[in-house]
């Protein structure tokens, strides 16, 4: 289950925080103290050195015309101190780190003070009065996210975060806007089901997505700006579809150890009911460039039943703001031939959060890895291969913009401190989708997107994030942990 509420929460927050950034630098600085008063009259004088002692040094007084003595001076110097050859070599690297350090300063100056003005107006908290109950477990808010390739999606949702006393999470929500005309989901997760060791997972969902994005299979295809009956190989156009789909889904496992130290191990049964069109928008529909008989189910409805494990370990030292540890997901299983499809599934994620500086400056490494296999082409829907591209797998590029038999992705990020709830992140992704393991590692062949952005986080989850990357155009994300590549996999599957 994504990390939403306190997101929610927060996201009000932060229109109120940016905001009130400028209005916080426009106050009075706070006034100077005061001098210390002068000893009553009839008061001792201060005691005098002991004899031998020479008396403390003076503040320097001001020369002539008002200027302070030069430094040297107060030293005893008779000339001053030359330049170090080192201060010369690293004149160019400073001069060069200058320019960013202005930027970034200037970026982060109203953030900063805005965060402070919230923190002095106690903003979230009263935000949380209206929207959540006293015990700060359920509350019904408002959502929100945003990709540049779909637009901005709101919504609502009710929740309740600790149903039977032992963190159970449960929630209502629908969405409308951007990648949805609409959608509703109903879920249930306990990580210790009414205090015991076994997870609980449980989703229901319908949602009607207009404008999908289709270009080809793979990445060998040729970029072309338009088509009639096209092979899915045979070159790459942008072109959108419609896609009604209903989703069950259900786990239950066993977690042993405790947080920090967890390993957990179950079972996940999957149902999705899909029916593709031509868009509602007025974007290139995928009927007028690719012949859609070859694109396996997209003329049928595709039922499929997916069976399958999961395993995960976690030793993060925080769920949130992460200082170190590692995080571990691998899952496989089989679509048996419930209707005219069956095909294996399998993956896994293996991130390590390496910390430089106290847990607060972090460097993240993660490899991502997702296959459909042990069937033909023609047994596996074109809507069930994996696919990169979006906040969560090859940042840079747009929603599902690759998809094939198997995809890989790897990240470098680094995470530095801007506020306790507050960090920003670099980060560069590099990824490639192929029909098989062979291709898979044509390394000359691999797609780089790169940039930066913010995460708002507590100690327990990531709230949101906020990214601009660049791959094959400027992307912008705001949305839950980019570093999770499983976390929408209830959305994806």
């Amino acid at each position: 289950m994504p990390a939403r509420t306190h997101f929610l929460t927060c996201a009000l927050a932060l229109s109120v925080v940016l905001a009130a950034g400028a209005t916080y630098a426009q106050q009075p600085p706070p006034p100077r103290p005061a001098a210390p008063p002068a000893p009553p009259p009839g008061a001792a004088p201060a005691p005098a050195p002991p004899a031998g002692e020479a008396p403390p040094a003076e503040a320097p007084s001001p020369t002539a015309g008002g200027a302070i003595s030069p430094p040297g001076d107060s030293r005893g110097l008779t000339t001053e101190p030359e330049d170090e050859p080192e201060d010369w070599a690293l004149l160019a690297p400073r001069s060069i780190l200058a320019i960013p350090n202005v930027v970034l300063q200037v970026v982060f100056w109203p953030i900063q003070h805005g965060l402070r003005f919230t923190e002095r107006h106690h903003i979230i908290e009263e935000v949380q009065d209206i929207l959540y109950n006293d015990a700060r477990t359920a509350g019904i808010v408002p959502s929100f996210s945003f990709l540049s390739s779909q637009g901005p999606t709101v919504g609502v949702q009710a929740f309740h975060d600790d149903l039977g006393g032992h963190e159970e999470k449960a929630h209502i929500d629908a969405k409308f806007g951007g990648r949805f005309t609409q959608a509703y989901e109903v879920a249930f997760e306990a990580d210790r089901f009414l205090g015991s060791p076994w997870w609980v997972e449980t989703l229901t969902r319908y949602e009607v997505q207009p404008r999908l994005l289709f270009e080809g299979y793979g990445d060998d295809a040729p970029e072309l700006d338009t088509g009639v009956n096209l092979g899915p190989r045979d070159g790459a156009v942008e072109t959108k579809f419609r896609q009604r789909r209903a989703l069950l889904l259900g786990g239950v496992g066993y977690t042993f150890g405790k947080p920090g130290s967890e390993f957990k191990l179950g079972g996940v049964g999957v149902w999705n009911s899909r029916e593709f069109g031509e868009t509602d928008s007025d974007d290139v529909s995928i009927e007028e460039v690719y012949d859609t008989s070859q694109l396996v189910g997209f003329s049928d409805t595709v039922k499929t039943l997916e069976l399958g494990g999961r395993a995960i370990l976690d030793t993060r030292d925080h769920k949130g703001a992460t200082g170190s540890g590692v995080y571990i997901e691998v899952f496989g299983g089989a679509v048996p031939r419930f209707d005219e499809y069956s095909y294996g599934h399998f993956g896994g994620e293996a991130t390590v959060y390496i910390d430089l500086f106290r847990g607060t400056r972090v460097l993240v490494l993660r490899a991502v890895n997702e296959a459909v296999g042990f069937a033909p082409d023609e047994d596996i829907p074109f809507s069930d291969l994996p696919r990169l591209g979006g906040p969560n797998r090859l940042r840079g590029f747009d929603l599902d913009r690759f998809r094939d038999r198997v995809t890989a992705v790897g990240t470098v990020e680094y995470h530095y401190p801007i506020h306790e709830y507050l960090a920003g992140a670099l980060f560069i992704d590099a990824g490639r989708p192929a029909p098989s393991y062979e291709k898979l590692f044509e390394m000359d062949k691999w797609r780089l997107g790169g940039g930066g952005g913010f995460i708002i986080r507590s100690k327990k989850t990531v709230l949101f994030s906020l990214d601009v990357a660049y791959g094959d155009g400027i992307n912008v994300y705001f949305t839950t942990d980019p570093l999770r590549a499983f976390s929408g996999r209830n959305e994806q599957l």
